[in-house]
């Protein structure tokens, strides 16, 4: 059991570093060291784990922040589907295609509002997608443009989680992580120098913390998180 548990660790580390590695540069004017995620590039991942034995295993939708969590996603049991400068217009329209494919599952988590915000009426369109038998989570973000918390808007998706309480939840990932907001090398840092993209150890932290969602997974099964 323990060889088996080295080798799946060595294995979601050796996927991090490979997805770094396709994601940094240093253009000019970056500082040495500092990732350029590409905006054009989707990143994907496949839950190694089921958490709904009845259905598919939930998906999350973001922008860059969930490019380098992928495999620590995938290991916990999400799928992932993530793209650098995306908006929740786009992370909505995500959910929608797959619902059109009948590859929706019954929890979608969605991180791509430290992008250009987010409105009640993209929340409204994204519960018209999942429609009333699926549970949305949302998950607040730092600023992309600036790397301060939160986020704008991040009151709109606290509003919505009241207004919608038994399809809605909002993971508070600002106030999680706040206190390890720091740069690379600073210890205990879980941040690149951008202060919005997690570093390694940030991104194993934003996997399991993401996690406590997992209960929501299962088909039936809905909001508040117990």
């Amino acid at each position: 059991m323990a060889r088996s548990r080295g080798v799946v660790a060595g294995a979601v580390t050796l996927f991090a570093v490979l997805i770094l590695s396709s994601v940094t540069s240093t253009p000019l004017g970056r500082a040495a060291g500092e990732p350029a995620f590409d905006c054009k590039k989707v990143h994907r991942g496949n839950a190694a784990v089921n958490p709904n034995p009845k259905g598919r295993a939930p998906v999350a939708i973001g922008d860059s922040t969930m490019i380098l969590p992928i495999p620590n996603l995938d290991a916990v049991g999400f799928s992932v589907n993530a793209r650098g400068c995306r908006g929740f217009k786009e992370g909505v329209n995500i959910a929608r295609k797959l619902k059109a494919k009948g590859r929706l599952p019954h929890l979608v988590m969605i991180n791509a509002y430290g992008n250009g915000g987010v409105n009640p009426g993209l929340i409204s369109e994204a519960l018209d997608v999942l429609g009333k038998t699926r549970v949305l989570g949302l998950l607040t973000a730092y600023d992309a443009d600036t790397g301060h918390p939160p986020a704008p808007d991040t009151n709109v998706i606290f509003n919505a989680a009241k207004r919608h309480p038994h399809q809605i939840f909002v993971l508070d990932w600002v106030k999680y992580s706040l206190p390890h907001h720091a740069a690379e090398p600073t210890p205990d840092a879980w941040f690149l120098p951008d202060l919005f993209h997690p570093n390694y150890t940030g991104a194993d932290a934003y996997a399991n913390f993401i996690a406590q969602a997992l209960p929501l997974a299962k088909n039936g099964h809905f909001p508040p998180l117990p």
